[in-house]
């Protein structure tokens, strides 16, 4: 069995390295990276966008941490008025622990509730 790990750099290295160590052949390729911006692109519209959003899906643990930096940089606070939903547990689970409300995430093909 042969694996390609096709995760962003950092962590589709290390799931690589571990697989190789039990001895399941892996390579990694990064389709992308996610990295803090350096632009000074004003973001005021997409600040607008999420504090007026009704949903908000959010697909990895590195668009919440990256969300939340931004957040915190400019002293605002994540919405509260939105339904959350996320693309896997774990990505529910690191969501949780910045927004204190009900959000929803999918487990196995059906939606459940997160509180």
């Amino acid at each position: 069995m042969k694996i390609l790990v096709m995760r962003p750099s950092s962590e589709g290295r290390k799931l690589a390295n571990i697989l190789n160590n039990i001895g399941i052949l892996s390579w990694h390729i990064s389709l992308f990276d996610f990295l803090p911006s350096t632009t000074s692109i004003s973001l005021s519209k997409k600040k607008y966008e999420l504090y007026t959003s009704d949903k908000i899906i959010i697909f990895s643990k590195k668009s919440v941490y990256y969300t939340n930096l931004y957040l915190n940089k400019n002293n605002l606070h994540w919405p509260l008025s939105p339904d959350y939903y996320t693309i896997g547990k774990g990505t529910a689970l690191v969501l949780k622990k910045y927004i204190k409300k009900k959000f929803y995430f999918q487990k196995m093909k059906k939606i459940v509730n997160l509180y």
